[in-house]
């Protein structure tokens, strides 16, 4: 079992899973089910009825898609899932349709941070749950009441890159690192931040983090690749690390570096999310760390967020998560550091 969920095991409650979401509306893709029967919560007479609505499906949102239609069906509500693409005109329509059908809640990944102003206006007051992309900090005064964020903090992911750099520099004593970044879209304020906060506690340790090249790969394990690729055949500057925004465009790197021979064993990598192909890669010594990102804890906060909304219960309630230092209205699941110490917890199957 993955530490997370041993952790609700003893004593937390046990966060089940995700799924992402289709919509119906004209133009806004095809729409899933899950049933979650007869409900145990405030609501005597039949399931929760939300929908979930799904932006661009990489690696790591897909398996949140998963994970929240089995916490669905767990917790009692219909989910539909609506697939909205990286489109954000799409996105807002789903939101619009789900108030016009009379949904007891939307569970919303929003295409860009600047999403979520107009999905709190489509809403009008239907209840709402953003998962995973949040709003930037300027626009925390739209969360409240009835409009809730779950994530995870985007800067503990952050200060783990960097402080796994610190120290394996630090033990050199090299001083000066210079660094490729590999970078998912900057309109998504975790983005931002994942690209900041490393370089920050780098530098916070006496290093002195030096750009080499900066890539957006738009979390794409294939975008990376060709990136990477393309700098390694044209370029000829030398780099010491690969700071990756998450674990995909990682892997991309990997493969790019093992195209033109060199051993990706010899450069620091670090990613984000511990995916089942990451934590591979960090058993077979070709990825340093990454950070386990829960979806199915996301999932599961999401989903019983959204039903206590419904309920009139505090927010939080249950749902096995805490609240943002910064934000009363925003509710994070754990990040955890996997490195090769601990990496065989985190292997599928365990």
């Amino acid at each position: 079992m993955k530490k997370y969920t041993k952790a609700l095991a003893a004593g937390m409650i046990a966060m089940m899973c995700l799924t992402a979401c289709g919509g119906g509306a004209a133009g806004a893709g095809a729409s899933e089910k899950a049933s979650g029967g007869a409900s145990t919560g405030g609501k005597a007479d039949s399931a929760y009825d939300m929908c979930y609505i799904s932006t661009v499906e990489d690696e790591w949102l897909t398996e949140l898609m998963n994970d929240m239609t089995v916490s669905a069906r767990n917790n009692g509500v219909d989910l539909e899932i609506k697939h909205a693409g990286n489109d954000s005109s799409k996105v807002i329509q789903a939101v619009e349709q789900a108030k016009a059908e009379g949904r007891d809640a939307a569970i919303v990944n929003v295409a860009y941070s600047d999403d979520v102003r107009a999905c709190v206006e489509a809403a009008g007051g239907m209840n709402l749950v953003f998962v995973n992309r949040l709003p930037e900090e300027s626009d925390y005064d739209l969360l409240g009441g009835n409009v809730i964020g779950v994530a995870s903090d985007e800067n503990l992911a952050g200060t783990f890159q960097g402080e796994y750099l610190a120290d394996y520099f630090g033990n050199k004593g090299q001083t000066d690192v210079r660094y490729l970044m590999l970078q998912g879209p900057m309109d998504l304020s975790h983005s931002v931040i994942r690209s900041q906060k490393p370089l920050e506690v780098m530098k916070e340790a006496g290093l002195n983090p030096v750009e080499v090249a900066t890539f957006s790969a738009n979390y794409n394990r294939a975008e990376a690749q060709a990136a990477v690729e393309t700098f390694l055949s044209k370029d000829g500057a030398e780099f010491d690390c690969i700071i990756s925004n998450n674990d995909a465009m990682a892997l991309g790197a990997i493969h790019a570096l093992e195209n033109n021979d060199i051993d990706p064993a010899s450069i620091p990598i670090v990613g984000i999310d511990a995916t089942g192909d990451a934590v591979n890669a960090i058993l077979d010594g070709k990825m340093d760390m990454s950070v386990f990102q829960s979806a199915e804890g996301q999932a599961e906060a999401a989903v019983r967020i959204a039903k206590n909304l419904v309920d009139g219960k505090p927010a939080g309630e249950d749902a096995g998560c805490t609240v943002s230092d910064d934000c009363e209205n925003i509710y994070y699941v754990p990040f955890e550091k996997v490195t090769a110490d601990n990496a065989q917890d985190y292997a599928a199957g365990k």
